[in-house]
């Protein structure tokens, strides 16, 4: 903000005129008669004092519009406004803040509700896994030929073929495997073929080796589950397979396997694993149980088990994987077994809900 030079340039002017006034007026005197001494400067000096006076006026005018700007807003380089203050000004009343309000930590879970298995509400879904290729090397249908008993009864013949196949990891290769491992005569052939599938590692031969569980021999069944648990792939997704299929036939003959292998019992205690993939697999299992209508071991757990989170986990399966059959299945259940409480609860949660989705 600059002083507007107006007031100083009318004070100047106003001088300059009242000047000029009393010079016209001594102009104006007569010429013949000479004006006393005192009376001839009367008005010179009028005029020097008003030109002093003004400037004076205009000197004190100037200083008190600089004091103004001093007090008065200064404008910011950026535009902005930046107001000053006398240092005795009283400062303004703050009003108080409030306190914020201390961030609300939810209670860390604990029981059932703290298990990965109660996160779970459904099956995910699953991807196509890679197929391998069919081969033609000589070599590898010569062996395959010779795997069959009805053109090779030599059991050290088999032998030698099987050992050829386990060189080749290619789809026709991996069925003649499993047709030894389900089919073979010798016990001992079947129990290599299933170590040998275990090795190759590729999802195509899950189901063979959960069927060899249920093997009559148990030197193959305690094979085919070390062999089950030696596979690298996601199993949890390989039982959930089974289930996308929709194949009632298929799903039974998997389930009724389990659960002869004894493979369904251990994967119960599982359910309540602190591990998240561990937990999965099992639920996947107890899904497929639940869509195959083979429930008697899940029902007989549900009465018997002594860990009652191992119960709800159950439980929850059952209300997450719906099916029909489960609101006859906990009636029978609530009306035969000795059960606790929070496991009473929790049935009728589920049968009040299968009633209300059927209404």
């Amino acid at each position: 903000m600059k002083l507007r030079p107006s007031l100083f340039y009318i004070a100047i002017n106003a001088a300059a005129a009242i000047f000029a006034a009393a010079l016209d007026i001594s102009a104006q005197a007569k010429p013949n008669v000479p004006p006393p001494a005192d009376e001839s400067s009367y008005g010179v000096y009028i005029g020097v004092a008003a030109i002093v006076g003004l400037l004076v006026l205009a000197v004190s005018m100037r200083k008190k519009a600089a004091a103004a700007l001093k007090s008065a807003a200064s404008v910011l380089p950026n535009g902005g406004i930046r107001m000053t203050y006398r240092a005795n000004a009283k400062p303004l009343p703050t009003k108080p803040k409030e306190p914020k309000p201390a961030p609300v930590i939810p209670e860390p879970k604990s029981g059932f509700a703290a298990l990965p298995v109660s996160s779970f509400v459904r099956l995910q879904k699953t991807n196509a896994f890679l197929q391998l290729p069919d081969s033609n090397d000589l070599s590898l249908l010569d062996a395959i030929e010779q795997t069959n008993e009805d053109s090779e009864e030599d059991a050290q013949v088999r032998t030698q073929a099987l050992k050829l196949l386990a060189s080749f990891e290619t789809s026709n290769s991996i069925a003649a495997i499993a047709q030894m491992a389900l089919y073979d005569l010798s016990s001992k052939l079947r129990s290599d073929a299933v170590l040998i599938l275990a090795e190759i590692d590729h999802e195509s031969v899950f189901e063979t080796i959960v069927t060899c569980c249920a093997d009559p021999t148990r030197e193959v069944r305690a094979s085919a589950a070390r062999a089950l648990f030696k596979l690298n792939f996601d199993r949890a997704h390989s039982w959930a397979r089974i289930v996308e299929s929709g194949d009632m036939a298929r799903m039974r003959h998997v389930a009724r396997c389990a659960i002869e292998g004894d493979i369904v019992e251990r994967s119960f205690d599982r359910l309540v694993h602190t591990d998240r993939r561990n937990a999965y697999e099992a639920y996947a299992l107890t899904a497929l149980l639940v869509k195959a209508g083979e429930t008697e071991p899940i029902y007989k757990t549900l009465a018997r088990h002594r860990d009652e989170n191992v119960k709800l986990a159950l439980l929850h399966v059952l209300q997450t994987i719906k099916d029909d059959s489960t609101f006859d299945g906990l009636s029978e259940l609530l009306i035969t077994s000795d059960l606790t409480p929070v496991v009473v609860a929790k049935a009728n949660e589920i049968r009040s809900m299968l009633h209300l989705s059927h209404a």
